[in-house]
């Protein structure tokens, strides 16, 4: 099995941000969006939490989430029909999505997951924007931390059984079983074994978005929840006016 068929399976599950993040980034959102903005894509929506309340902030937004678990798409979908929801869900592979254009595009915790070549990734993002047009995306910054923690998941990996996933569990509960459920512990099992596929580094940031047509703009601090999450920034882009 492919590891690109082993990376899908592993998304192909429920996972929903913490309702605290979700408020955080739709603070950033809306401190971003650009005006008018008229369509928005929700990049990796998850159960579609931070795509609801941005459709909710801007009722004039044509709100699209995706993501590439049905798991998800389908909670999504479920939850925007019993809000009454303008939010739309769709599943789709992001490399393969054919959408857009978009006057913002944000994304949390995603970018980072997304398998192949990081320049590939950023044009598509800058070919679905709009000129003027705004990324907002969440994911682990560069950093000594980041750099072994992504060691540690790798090492993980290699060994990978239903007694360390048990471990996890358990460990997780010990640390978070106050603040967060069982299942929402049990979701983020799998990603403990996930490394990034990049970061947020000064090279991507400064050269290699700008060369696509994306400059940076701001960046937004994002409160880690646990030692055994990676630690994230939120990074904002605007698309060159003079960009095709």
């Amino acid at each position: 099995m492919s590891s690109s068929v082993r990376q899908r399976e592993a998304f192909d599950r429920r996972f929903s941000a913490p309702p605290e993040r979700t408020a955080r980034m739709a603070r950033i959102v809306a401190d971003s969006m650009p005006r008018p903005a008229h369509a928005v894509l929700d990049l990796g929506c998850g159960t579609g939490r931070l795509a609801r309340a941005v459709a909710a902030a801007h009722p004039a937004a044509s709100v699209l989430g995706i993501d590439i678990s049905a798991v998800n798409i389908a909670a999504a979908i479920e939850s925007a029909a019993l809000e009454r929801s303008t939010a739309a869900f769709r599943q789709a592979d992001y490399m393969a999505f054919d959408g857009g254009p978009f006057d913002l595009i944000v994304t949390d915790g995603v970018l980072h997951l997304i398998p192949g070549d990081t320049r590939a990734l950023f044009d598509k993002l800058s070919r679905d924007l709009r000129a003027g047009g705004v990324l907002v995306c969440c994911m682990p910054y560069d950093s000594a931390y980041n750099r072994a923690f992504a060691v540690v998941r790798r090492a993980m990996r290699a060994c990978r059984g239903a007694w360390l996933d048990a471990l996890i569990l358990a460990l997780a509960r010990m640390l978070h079983g106050r603040e967060m459920t069982t299942d929402d512990l049990r979701e983020r099992v799998p990603y403990m074994y996930i490394p990034p596929a990049r970061t947020m580094t000064a090279e991507l940031r400064n050269r290699l978005a700008p060369s696509v047509g994306l400059r940076p703009v701001g960046t937004r601090p994002m409160r880690s929840t646990s030692l055994s999450q990676l630690k994230h920034n939120v990074t904002i882009f605007q698309k060159d006016t003079t960009t095709a």
